[in-house]
């Protein structure tokens, strides 16, 4: 086998491991947290889903991330996939008024539109 078929080959031996560990189990969101799994919708359209699985995924503007991990470290909320990345402030966790969820992230209020 020549050098640049055994490069080739650890080439895609290595996107292929970096494939199965993103697909891989996320880690679930614990019950302090839980209260943040649904799907959020702020005014201009922009949406942040997160799931009890850990996953989440995301459109605002300019990032756009599907099936990523989803972390609430403090007051930062991240979702995340390949290095592609966005992090929001909590502003305010999820809160119910008068019947509707709100969460707020860098000052904009999303509202639940599913569990």
């Amino acid at each position: 086998m020549s050098t640049s078929r055994i490069a080739g080959a650890v080439g895609i031996l290595a996107v292929a491991l970096v494939l199965l560990a993103a697909c891989g189990p996320k880690t679930p969101l614990p019950d302090t947290h839980k209260a943040f799994a649904g799907r959020w919708v702020a005014a201009d359209g922009t949406w942040v889903h997160i799931f009890l699985d850990g996953s989440g995924s995301v459109k605002t503007a300019n990032t756009e991330v599907n099936g990523g991990q989803a972390t609430i470290e403090g007051a930062t909320l991240t979702i995340g996939l390949f290095g592609i990345e966005k992090k929001f402030t909590i502003t305010q966790p999820p809160t119910e008024i008068e019947g509707r969820w709100i969460l707020v992230l860098d000052n904009i209020e999303y509202v639940r539109e599913s569990p």
